[in-house]
């Protein structure tokens, strides 16, 4: 199991995108430590209509560690090796699709003067 397994289960658009990156970054801040799905509507601001299939796809994709179901119980991030290089790589990937399209919208806005 692997992150491109539980990726390749969610809707491809931006907002799931998005909250696979908040869900997961805030994962990877409490390694080992189980964490409630309230809890991880809060700290990323998102409602639970997106968290929610998230949680599920990263525990079906072994990405997060669950006792029951994931949106009524607690999950932990325990990565092994191969597990956190692929988040990682995850990671930097998506900041390099976001700076490049704010340099993009930089650029558009510097030559036709829109602010």
């Amino acid at each position: 199991m692997s992150l491109r397994t539980a990726l390749s289960a969610l809707p491809d658009d931006r907002e799931t995108s998005t909250a696979v990156r908040e869900v997961v970054t805030f994962f990877q801040r409490h390694v080992h430590t189980p964490l409630p799905p309230e809890r991880v509507v809060r700290a990323t601001g998102l409602p639970p209509i997106r968290t929610e299939p998230v949680l599920k796809a990263l525990a079906e994709g072994g990405v997060l560690h669950c006792d029951g179901d994931p949106c009524h119980s607690g999950c932990r991030y325990d990565p092994d090796r191969v597990l956190a290089l692929e988040v990682d790589r995850f990671m930097r990937a998506t900041d390099s699709t976001s700076a490049r399209l704010q340099s993009g919208v930089d650029r558009y806005r510097d030559r036709f003067g829109h602010s």
